[in-house]
């Protein structure tokens, strides 16, 4: 399990075309939430089933990885919405340490109001 690797610094995880679903996305928040030397994150869902839960439990996880200095989440042709990405958005505000970040909501239910709190989030 995850939760185990206490020490570790990066993890990319990518379920690309699978039928990964929000279980499967909480489940690995879940397991993240206690790796708190984390640093690097690239989570890759393009064309799961993850809805708005999914970024929503990822977005409340990454809010316990304080030392995270790099964010890629890839939501490609998945089914979140505003919703998600202000969840998203909200975990990254509250972390200090991070120098780049890497949003993709490709082919989703993203409009403006979800770009406008992206934007926010990057003030």
């Amino acid at each position: 399990s995850l939760q185990a690797l206490t020490q570790l610094q990066e993890v990319d995880l990518n379920f690309t075309s699978t039928s990964v679903t929000d279980d499967g996305a909480v489940a690995i928040c879940n397991g993240l939430q206690a790796l708190t030397q984390l640093q690097k994150v690239r989570l890759t869902f393009h064309g799961t089933i993850v809805t708005d839960d999914g970024a929503i439990a990822i977005g409340n996880s990454l809010q316990a990885l304080t030392q995270l200095q790099e964010v890629d989440l890839n939501f490609t042709s998945t089914s979140v919405t505003d919703d998600g990405a202000v969840a998203i958005c909200n975990g990254l505000q509250a972390l200090t340490q991070l120098q780049k970040v890497r949003l993709t909501f490709h082919g989703t239910i993203v409009t403006d109001d979800g770009a406008i709190a992206i934007g926010n989030s990057l003030q």
